[in-house]
């Protein structure tokens, strides 16, 4: 797999394996510089404790307050074997500074006293040096032996103590600490070899890590790409993602479903579009193909009175019907841009119902038909529109009207439902052939027109349903269309609460 460093994961890998890196760097630093100073004042300590060994065999052949060679002669064989046990070079000078032993033939002792600040050492103080030479680092350590007059025979090594005597010499400790170097480099290397194999099995979960995070973002990325080519597919959300992986994915969807629902909805528009367009210039033909074809009769032939009368009274008819199509789609063109704002009121359903009976009194009249109008349950009054909803009872009844024979009847039934969700249910039963069953769910379709031989008019149209509809879901009430047993069509619309007026 080739690593983009400008990718997402590529740069998660790379943040990931520095971080480890400085952490293992930082990590050995400060694990080689504890351990060299714990080795260091292990060393530190070794060298006080045989120097302290050392005064207790010097001060054994001490015969006065001056240190001669001759006098630590039987002590000689001692200090080397503790100088070879501990790996040191051991030296005791007298307060002139001179060596007078050596547990080596090292001459270097005798410089390194004259150029260490020996003088302070007789003084009483207590040095310790690392000392750099050409091929290895050393810990020097001098320590000052002390006379106390208090005592006849005591020499005693105070590196840490107080000037109680004279100083007699000093006891030289020099330890390499070539050991130690190594002991830290390999402890290091074992750090190194250790942090390797961390490294490795880092890698490995930075890795199993980074797949995981970026893989939705991966998906989401070739998704959006898809999205190009109409392919609206979702991406799914790996198990045990991170909340802002999950968000993120959870975003992302909905955002494609909400481009797909716009997509889907402009799709839809555009066909109703051209549905509508070719439905009002099919609508708008038929009458101004008549008009236009009795116009051409009046000026190629001589017509007599009766004619004329007769095709007036069809050109007449032809406007009006033109007259209430440019109305409806007036209706229907505010109620999809939402320009037509309900203005509410309140008014009795009873005043509604007249309001359009009295309306189609003379067609009622025309068509011989009676109108038996029943309220159930005590109706409350309506918090509607009132023209709009008159309008709604027009439109319902005028249907109605238009399927039902000679000297029938229509039923509106008005019934209160009262419950938690309280609601008003208006519904009108015409005597007419009913509605195919296949039929009812477009009923409500804009331009939908039922087969003729169901009406008696040619003259509808099948905008005025598609009004009521709209106008009853502006008032967030729903509509419903069924076929009668016996014979003929229910319509019916429902209020809901908001619409009602409280009783109480």
């Amino acid at each position: 797999m080739k690593l983009n460093l400008r990718s997402f994961f590529g740069r998660l890998m790379i943040s990931h394996l520095a971080v480890i890196l400085i952490a293992l760097v930082v990590i050995g630093l400060i694990f080689g510089y504890l351990i060299q100073n714990y080795y260091f004042g292990l060393r530190e300590w070794k060298a006080t404790n045989n120097g302290k060994r050392i005064a207790k065999l010097v001060s054994s052949n001490v015969t006065g307050r001056n240190l001669r060679s001759n006098e630590i002669k039987s002590a000689r064989q001692k200090i080397k074997t503790i100088a070879r046990s501990a790996n040191m070079d051991i030296a005791i000078a007298n307060e002139k500074g001179e060596i007078i032993f050596d547990s080596t033939t090292l001459e270097a002792f005798d410089l390194e006293l004259k150029n260490r600040e020996v003088e302070r050492v007789l003084e009483g103080n207590s040095i310790t040096k690392k000392i750099r030479g050409p091929q290895r680092q050393s810990l020097l350590m001098v320590f000052p032996l002390l006379w106390k007059q208090e005592q006849t025979k005591s020499i005693i090594l105070g590196p840490d103590d107080e000037i109680e005597g004279k100083v007699l010499g000093s006891i030289v400790v020099r330890s390499p600490l070539g050991s130690i170097s190594e002991t830290v480099w390999e402890i290091l290397r074992l750090i190194l070899y250790a942090s390797l194999i961390a490294i490795i099995a880092a890698l490995g979960l930075s890795f199993l890590f980074a797949s995981r995070v970026t893989k939705p973002l991966e998906r989401i990325n070739e998704s959006a790409l898809e999205i190009a080519d109409g392919n609206f597919e979702r991406v799914e959300l790996p198990e045990n993602s991170s909340q802002e992986i999950e968000r993120l994915v959870e975003a992302y969807n909905y955002a494609v479903e909400q481009v797909e629902e716009t997509l889907d909805k402009k799709e839809r528009l555009e066909k109703m579009r051209k549905q509508f367009v070719s439905d009002v210039s099919h609508e708008f033909r038929a009458p101004l193909t008549s008009l236009k074809g009795f116009l051409e009769i009046f000026q190629e032939q001589e017509l007599s009175a009766g004619e004329i009368k007769n095709y007036a009274d069809i050109m007449y008819k032809d406007t009006e019907y033109l007259e209430h199509l440019i109305d409806d789609l007036a209706v229907l063109g505010k109620l999809d841009s939402g320009e037509l704002k309900l203005d509410r009121e309140i008014i009795e359903a009873q005043e509604i119902i007249m309001r359009a009976i009295n309306s189609l009194q003379h067609k009622l009249k025309e068509n011989q038909l009676q109108i038996k109008n029943s309220f159930i349950n005590n109706v409350p009054d309506l918090y509607v529109d009132p023209n709009r909803m008159q309008q709604v009872m027009i439109n319902l009844l005028d249907n109605a009207i238009e399927h039902s024979p000679l000297g029938g009847k229509i039923i509106v039934k008005t019934k209160y439902h009262e419950g938690e969700n309280s609601e008003v249910e208006f519904a009108i039963i015409d005597q007419g052939p009913g509605i195919p069953e296949d039929e009812l769910d477009n009923i409500w379709q804009r331009f939908y027109k039922v087969d003729t031989a169901r009406t008696r008019s040619e003259q509808g149209s099948g905008l005025g349903l598609a009004i009521v509809k709209d106008i009853i879901e502006q008032h967030r009430g729903r509509v419903k269309v069924e076929n009668i047993k016996e014979r003929g069509a229910k319509f019916s619309f429902v209020l809901p609460e908001d619409a009602l007026v409280n009783k109480n």
